[in-house]
């Protein structure tokens, strides 16, 4: 998994790309880190570039949603196609997580 980062009309966009799995568990702690240290409201996930989840990357959104909704901001998904799309879909996360 690779990820970027930018502000857009004070939203703070990131962009996650690769696969996103246990074995990036490590990685995906600088995502939450980035996530809590920004100054805005509404944290959009855009995972258009993402090419493969699994139940581990899935629970790493939701812990991500769960630190991003203690210090008062809003988490989105938005980007999902294909397999991605089909694991999101089959774990009911936007149940959870709101998405775009």
């Amino acid at each position: 998994m690779e990820y970027g980062t930018e502000i857009d009309t004070g939203r703070l966009i990131v962009t996650l790309s690769g696969i996103l799995t246990f074995d990036d568990h490590e990685k995906f702690r600088s995502v939450v880190t980035v996530i809590a240290d920004s100054d805005v409201d509404t944290v959009v996930v855009d995972l258009a570039a993402l090419t493969m989840i699994d139940s581990a990357g899935i629970g790493m959104l939701l812990l991500a949603n769960d630190r991003a909704g203690k210090q008062g901001k809003n988490l989105r998904l938005r980007g999902m196609s294909g397999h991605v799309a089909k694991v999101v879909e089959m774990s009911k996360l936007e149940q959870l997580i709101p998405i775009d």
